[in-house]
């Protein structure tokens, strides 16, 4: 218990801290923003907060509220005070690392050294102010360094020096505060002084003046009334000049803002003078005389001068300690040197042991290298003579596929996708031609010219095909499948060559071309040739979507094992009947999807077999047909490494619906290679589009 009560005091101390810290920013945050309006008020608050974090370990807090003290105090002329606060700030800022506050020191350090007439150290302050700024990635900070430096090269008169950094300031424009603003356009209007070009001038203050009186701005207004009054006078405009110059002055001395006050009478007896009343100059340097003494008080500069040859002792005090403490490390440096030497001479010893061993092991297992390489290139020469296998092979496996050129002559709309997994596949595409009179084979040709086995021409031999109609019109019809054999790879290829020959057997020997009764003969068939084998209830065989297509009249015959044919048909176009409605799988606002399914088997072996169904759909134009394998749908991949699905890829499909199939056919590669990503292809890909 009584270490859970002292648990308990230490974390409310410690959240007791940490309020207090964030309030105190709070606090002299707040201080800040009420600077331009109400000094006085900023100034009270920020002593308020020191006083009460005197004893406190809180010094970013403390440096903090120094540093807004010190803006007060170089506004009210202090001099000596400011020093001391703003070299206080940076002692801290500089042990904690805080880089952006540290910078606004040395920015408004600069200024004050400015203002006694210390330019060269004014200008250094400065320089490192931006550098830290930039450091600090605080873009405000480096708008308002840039602001001061622009001020610096227009006092000096160096305008080419200024120019260089107003352009710059521009580049922040758009992310500059309202108060950074007042200082853009003063800075640009002194520069336009500086050059004669008077016009630009008081129209660069009288947008300055606008801002300084938006945000309440009391030393900026004054200044900036003395220094439009500043161009009046240079255009010898001595009635303007003296209105704005006594306004200016009555700010300043309401507020005391005694450096104001100074620039206002300075500029005021320019103007008597300019006028011939030199006995209103007079006057008017008398009371000037009164405010410059207040400022440049000799006792005030020479305890700032006091104040800075503390600091710059101090600061030689650090680096000889430094240097101390580096000879000192030089030393013991030695010293561990010296061990050093002793260790490397055992280590040495150990080494020459170690080298023994290795060398002896370096024997035995360059033996071991040698016989490992030998092995290694027999294996080289075996996977060489695989390979040439493989590729030989394929262009075995080319010869049966159609060529895409006899596909595009028949199917002049349409587009294959064909990727297989290795070299050669499982998967394959077919396609006939044929001449028939109302079902009845006048005869068909192969149309793949790379193949020197194709079936030739014939006529009809089967006595039990439809015999043609009485017009005797002749019926152009292709069949077209998607097949996707057992395996993929060699034996996958191996497969789908018997397969694609029982195909072309089918159509020979049955002379019609009806897709069911293909699909009966052509599983007839791969049993059989399967069966001679050794082997028994060998499950090879294929999956396949056939399609028969008769160009005349537009009627698709379609059976599956497996696989099914899917139909896209504009909405708009489309004839629905009830029995169309059975096989409608998906709708969007302009296209229906319609899915006629392939039987539950395949070609080949099965435990239940059953005669392949055949279905039959009058065609519109413009209607799509899809058959494919299921490499696509299977493919693992995206975000979640999950299979792509058959629902999306129609969901994909109608989405492309009102593309040319070329680039449908480009869709869905870069689809498939972008979802399967770095991922291995899991199973031969064929993908067959066709536009009626």
């Amino acid at each position: 218990m009584k270490l859970k009560g002292y648990i308990i005091l230490l974390l409310g101390v410690f959240l007791n801290g940490f309020i207090l810290a964030q309030t105190t920013l709070d606090r002299i945050q707040y201080a800040s923003d009420l600077y331009f309006s109400n000094p006085d008020s900023s100034y009270l608050i920020c002593k308020e907060v020191e006083e009460k974090l005197k004893n406190t370990r809180n010094q970013i807090e403390i440096g903090e509220a120094q540093l807004c003290q010190a803006r007060y105090l170089l506004l009210k002329t202090r001099f000596d005070e400011a020093t001391t606060k703003l070299n206080s700030a940076i002692s801290i800022f500089e042990e904690e690392n805080r880089i952006s506050s540290l910078a606004k020191c040395h920015s408004l350090k600069a200024i004050l050294l400015d203002r006694i007439s210390n330019d060269d150290e004014a200008l250094q302050h400065q320089r490192k102010a931006y550098n830290l700024y930039v450091k600090a990635k605080d873009l405000k900070g480096q708008v308002s360094s840039l602001t001061n430096l622009s001020l610096d090269f227009i006092e000096a008169g160096q305008n080419d020096s200024s120019l260089f950094y107003l352009n710059k300031l521009l580049e922040y424009e758009d992310q500059m505060k309202s108060t950074s603003r007042y200082f853009l356009h003063q800075n640009f209007a002194m520069y336009y002084y500086n050059t004669k070009d008077y016009p630009a001038a008081i129209s660069s203050f009288e947008k300055a003046l606008q801002v300084a009186e938006d945000l309440q701005m009391i030393d900026s207004k004054a200044t900036c009334l003395m220094l439009t009054a500043k161009v009046y006078l240079a255009q010898k405009k001595y009635q303007q000049a003296e209105e704005l110059l006594l306004k200016s002055l009555a700010i300043a001395q309401e507020n005391q803002l005694l450096h104001e006050t100074n620039e206002a009478y300075i500029k005021l007896i320019e103007l008597y003078e300019s006028q011939g009343n030199y006995k209103q100059a007079f006057a008017t340097e008398k009371l000037n005389d009164q405010v410059e003494k207040e400022i440049y008080n000799l006792d005030k500069i020479n305890k700032i001068n006091e104040i800075e040859s503390q600091l710059k002792l101090k600061e030689k005090e650090t680096i000889i300690a430094q240097k101390e403490l580096d000879i000192k490390n030089e030393q013991l440096n030695t010293m561990e040197a010296r061990s050093e030497v002793t260790q490397l001479i055992y280590l040495v010893a150990l080494f020459v042991l170690v080298l023994i061993f290795v060398v002896i092991i370096l024997l035995r297992t360059r033996k071991l290298n040698s016989r490992i390489q030998t092995q290694k290139l027999m294996l080289e020469e075996k996977n060489t003579e695989i390979t040439d296998s493989i590729n030989y092979a394929k262009r075995i496996q080319s010869a049966i596929l159609p060529s895409t050129e006899s596909f595009t002559e028949h199917l002049p709309d349409s587009f294959i996708l064909y990727k297989p997994k290795d070299i050669v596949a499982g998967d394959f595409y077919w396609m006939q031609t044929i001449r028939s009179n109302e079902g009845g084979v006048m005869g068909y040709e192969p149309i793949n010219p790379k193949s020197q086995n194709s079936i030739p021409k014939t006529q009809n031999t089967n006595p039990n095909a439809q015999q043609p109609t009485s017009n005797n019109e002749p019926q152009n019809v292709i069949l077209f499948a998607a097949a996707d054999c057992t395996g993929h790879g060699v034996p996958g290829a191996l497969v789908s060559v018997v397969c694609s020959n029982a195909l072309n057997q089918s159509l020979k020997e049955l002379g019609n071309v009806s897709p069911s009764e293909i699909l009966e003969e052509t599983r007839r068939l791969v049993k059989d040739r399967f069966s001679k084998g050794n082997e028994t209830n060998v499950k090879d065989g294929m999956d396949i979507a056939l399609c028969s297509l008769n160009k005349n009249t537009n009627v698709v015959e379609f059976a599956g094992a497996n696989n099914p044919l899917w139909i896209i048909r504009n909405k708009e176009s489309a004839a629905r009947s009830q029995e169309q409605e059975q096989y409608l799988s998906l709708t969007t606002d302009n296209y229906l999807l319609y899915e006629l399914k392939g039987d539950k088997q395949p070609v080949g072996n099965h435990f239940k077999e059953k005669p392949f169904t055949g279905h039959q759909e009058q065609l519109q134009s413009g209607d799509i047909l899809y058959i494919f394998s299921d490499g696509f749908a299977d493919q693992f991949g995206g975000p979640k490494g999950k299979k792509f699905m058959y629902s999306q890829l129609k969901e994909l499909l109608l989405s492309i619906a009102h593309k040319p199939l070329q680039e449908q056919r480009q869709v869905l590669d870069q689809t498939f290679e972008s979802w399967k990503g770095d991922l291995e292809q899991l199973d031969d890909v064929c993908f067959i589009g066709v536009r009626i």
